[in-house]
């Protein structure tokens, strides 16, 4: 199993290396592709210039052929300036008689400018053969131009080889720069990114082998700053494990819980069962009639038992499954579920009603709130014989109405027999039910907890209440029992309001 793990964790960082190698690899082509395009540019631009020098030099040369003959003040600076701009010129007339050149030029200059132009000129360095150009006076050819590149220090040639030498040398830096900083990323990425996956993995593990308690991690969510960062895919991925991971832990609770309550619940019937039909094979019970009413009144019981536990297992449905959250008027709600409740309690005179009707708008569970309040009503009308039940909502702080909480309550009030402080934390167990000895002592009714408490879903398996915990902790909220003996109980619970 190691081994396998250790595979797949390598085959995940192996492919995450491998596109970043992807990356360095097209951001190579791409440096080169980049690269040649400038140097292409730059020599389009050189090219450029040195045209226009040219040019200027030729239009200056044939500007010192005048009235027919050659100027030789103006074609020696023409040819002055030439060298100025990094050309070796030689001119020859339409003989082909030289009439000048660079050398010529160089010697006649003073001896302090000679010096000076020797410093920075070098004839002859460039071995490049001489490029033609012939020269006209209107129409007429008077002669070629012979030009060639000459080597000056900080010319255009010298200031181009500069350039693209030094625009080599950074392209490759900052490809070093990116191609480092990829694997470096490629390394941190593939060892960062697997890790939780990992644990995510190693925790489905431990689940498949029945730890339904295992968590996976959310340091990534811990350390995202509130309001910035957006939970990523990973995170959201952990969440949902999670949920997952409570769900069952729920569900198995549930089945282990609901098992062996169910065995407790089928002894006794068994036994009693077991216990009359001995009696009359041995002759113990001589009526048999009654015998049999005995094994009938336990097999009615075991029905309803298993009556109970369906609806038990409809209403655990609801515990493990995410319920629809909508947006409703508390009050609407309220008002649909006293009117459908309304004619159980006129049958046994009792009343039904609001505190007092507003408007609330929550965003909530509707059909796990509304089972919430019908089980706590039908715990209300049982245990209730004059009177009533009176319902209060809003929102757990502030004004009534003022929707700045984001929790709101629902209060039950009844006038029923109460319960004792040493019974309230009994109340929502399952399968208690309560045993009604009404002692009529002072006009006080109370009631004692025997071995269960009324179930509103199956009469006598005691359900109800612990259901309506269940439910109202699966929502996030907190059920608060306050009751005494002979005055009533009342039922506050306080949920989330879910809104945005």
């Amino acid at each position: 199993m190691v081994l396998a793990i250790n595979l797949q964790d390598n085959l995940m960082r192996t492919k995450l290396f491998a596109a970043f190698l992807s990356v360095i690899f097209l951001a190579l082509i791409s440096n080169l592709i980049f690269q040649w395009l400038i140097m292409r540019d730059f020599d389009d631009y050189v090219r450029g210039v040195r045209e226009d020098h040219l040019y200027w030099v030729l239009a200056s040369v044939e500007g010192s052929y005048q009235k027919d003959r050659w100027d030789m003040n103006l074609l020696n600076e023409a040819i002055h300036w030439a060298m100025m701009l990094g050309f070796e010129v030689m001119i020859k007339d339409a003989r082909g008689q030289e009439v000048s050149d660079s050398h010529r030029v160089m010697e006649d200059l003073p001896e302090s400018m000679r010096h000076r132009m020797a410093s920075i000129i070098h004839l002859h360095s460039s071995g490049d053969r001489y490029e033609a150009f012939p020269l006209f006076i209107r129409g007429e050819e008077i002669g070629t131009m012979y030009v060639r590149p000459i080597s000056i220090e900080g010319s255009v040639r010298i200031k181009e080889m500069v350039f693209k030498k030094r625009g080599r040398h950074f392209l490759m830096i900052s490809f070093l720069i990116a191609g480092l900083s990829a694997i470096v990323m490629a390394i941190f990425l593939s060892l960062n990114l697997t890790r939780p996956l990992r644990r995510l993995k190693a925790a489905a593990e431990e689940i498949a082998e029945g730890n339904f308690k295992v968590r996976a991690e959310e340091s990534l969510g811990k350390r995202r700053l509130a309001g910035i960062f957006e939970k990523d895919e990973v995170e959201r991925l952990s969440e949902s494990f999670n949920y997952m991971a409570r769900t069952l832990e729920k569900e198995d609770l549930l089945r282990q819980r609901l098992t062996s309550n169910i065995a407790h619940e089928l002894r006794t019937p068994l036994t009693i069962m077991k216990a009359n039909i001995e009696a009359i094979l041995d002759g113990v019970v001589t009526d048999v009639t009654s015998g049999l009413k005995n094994i009938r009144s336990e097999i009615e019981r075991l029905q309803r038992l298993i009556e109970g536990i369906e609806d038990l297992a409809r209403a655990e449905a609801s515990f493990i499954k995410k319920g629809e959250v909508t947006s409703i008027n508390l009050k609407e709600l309220l008002l649909n579920i006293i009117s459908s409740m309304s004619p159980l309690f006129k049958e046994k005179g009792l009343t039904i009603k609001m505190v007092e009707e507003r408007d609330l708008y929550v965003v909530t569970d509707t059909e796990k709130i509304e089972s919430i309040i019908r089980n706590i009503l039908s715990n209300s009308l049982k245990y209730t014989e004059e009177g009533g039940v009176k319902i209060d909502y809003g929102y757990k702080e502030g004004r009534k109405g003022e929707r700045k909480d984001r929790n709101f309550f629902i209060e039950i009030t009844d006038t029923g027999i109460g319960i004792s402080e040493e019974d309230r934390e009994r109340v929502f167990r399952r399968f208690q039910r309560l045993n009604e000895d009404i002692h009529k002592d002072k006009n006080m009714r109370y009631c004692s907890l025997n071995t269960s408490i009324h179930s509103p879903l199956q009469e006598g398996l005691g359900l109800g209440l612990a259901i309506v915990k269940e439910l109202v902790e699966v929502m996030g909220g907190k059920i608060i029992l306050k009751s005494q003996i002979g005055e009533g109980t009342t039922f506050r619970i306080e949920l989330p309001n879910l809104i945005s």
